[in-house]
């Protein structure tokens, strides 16, 4: 209702809004303890949770929790943890996967949501991880999940039930660190982490070809050989992912199970689902506000994209309101589609170098011995 009298005032914008991606990777464990409190819970940092579950003098620790948490650790990252702890009294696989899907709450109440997600040894049974992928695929996150197997036969027939974007298959399942057997897919889970938050653009990188901090074994010994037919070879090509010992125990492999290649290089799924959560959370502001708001989204998340394409993580972009998907009737009902086409930066995954003999350059050496 107008006043009619006086100086009347009000405060508008006409700016876009700037889309930043989260900077930290919080880690999601689904652990069994006989310590601390049970049920879903968040620590800021590893250090806080591992004080939470870390026993008493002469106190006996059993579960799973606790040596997940020394895995991440050991990879030197500082990020939060949402951790659901479990009564480690004979947990059955029922209760391990009611874990897992709790995670689906877990912004609610933690104020969270999972980037990584690891139940570290239940994940080898394959219903548990069958279980961490779908709940990876609802919050757009991945959950590393531990290969079981012998052999490189036994772990080819479990990573035969995966066919997801959303998973890492890591093998072998223990690693050692600091002389005590730790399990793989929460060391995997700690560099990943730690590799996101090294640099302003971290979450873009392959976690390939890194070292694996504190290990000196591995509980399988998978064979590998640069240039050459090999175990780690055979397991990669079937998204198997596995710690290899190579100038150091590195990872070798960041590859998914999905079925289009185009979706395999785990990294690039990454970089899609945290570049589109961003946009999303950007433009959050526009939601039943005047359609030329619009303008402004699309200049925000055109920025955003020059950023990256500085960076080196984009070879080129395209934002526009693609006028076959943006009617009449999707105008007068309030709908709109905001294309944004992007390429990113390809990983080196195979380097071919062809050494050739030739003799074209004979000449010198007959100049070299006629004088």
């Amino acid at each position: 209702m107008g006043l009619l009298f006086g100086i009347n005032g009000t405060i508008s914008v006409k700016a876009s809004r700037a889309v930043t991606v989260e900077s930290t990777t919080p880690i999601a464990v689904v652990g069994t303890t006989n310590i601390g409190t049970l049920g879903l819970q968040f620590f800021g940092n590893v250090t806080l949770a591992m004080s939470a579950f870390a026993p008493a003098s002469g106190q006996t620790v059993e579960g799973t929790l606790l040596d997940a948490l020394k895995a991440i650790d050991a990879q030197g990252v500082s990020c939060p943890l949402i951790i659901n702890a479990i009564d480690s009294e004979d947990p059955t696989e029922e209760i391990i996967i009611a874990g897992v899907n709790a995670l689906k709450t877990a912004e609610a109440v933690t104020g969270y949501r999972p980037n990584l997600i690891v139940a570290p040894a239940f994940s080898a049974e394959v219903t548990v991880g069958l279980a961490m992928g779908a709940v990876a695929q609802k919050l757009w996150a991945t959950a590393i999940i531990d290969v079981e197997g012998e052999n490189e036969s036994a772990a080819l027939a479990v990573a035969a039930n995966y066919g997801t974007r959303f998973a890492l298959l890591v093998h072998p399942t223990e690693v050692t660190l600091d002389g005590f057997a730790m399990p793989s897919s929460a060391a995997w889970a700690g560099l990943i982490a730690y590799m996101d938050a090294s640099s302003t653009y971290g979450w873009t990188e392959s976690a390939s070809n890194r070292i694996v901090q504190s290990v000196s074994a591995t509980n399988r010994i998978i064979d590998y050989a640069e240039g050459e037919d090999s175990e780690a070879r055979r397991l990669r090509n079937k998204g198997i992912n596995t710690i290899v010992r190579d100038v150091g125990w590195r990872t070798y492999g960041f590859e998914t199970t999905d079925i289009d290649t185009i979706w395999q290089p785990l990294n690039r799924v990454r970089t899609f689902y945290r570049m589109l959560r961003a946009m999303i959370e950007a433009s959050r502001y526009a939601r039943d506000r005047k359609a030329d708001e619009l303008l402004y989204v699309k200049k925000a998340i055109e920025e955003f994209m020059r950023g990256l394409k500085g960076a080196g993580v984009a070879l080129g972009f395209k934002a526009y309101f693609d006028t076959t998907k943006n009617t009449k009737a999707t105008v007068s009902n309030g709908q709109f589609y905001l294309t944004v086409e992007f390429q990113d930066m390809p990983t080196i995954r195979e380097l071919n170098i062809e050494l050739t003999y030739v003799d074209d350059y004979s000449d010198v050496l007959l100049n070299i011995i006629n004088g």
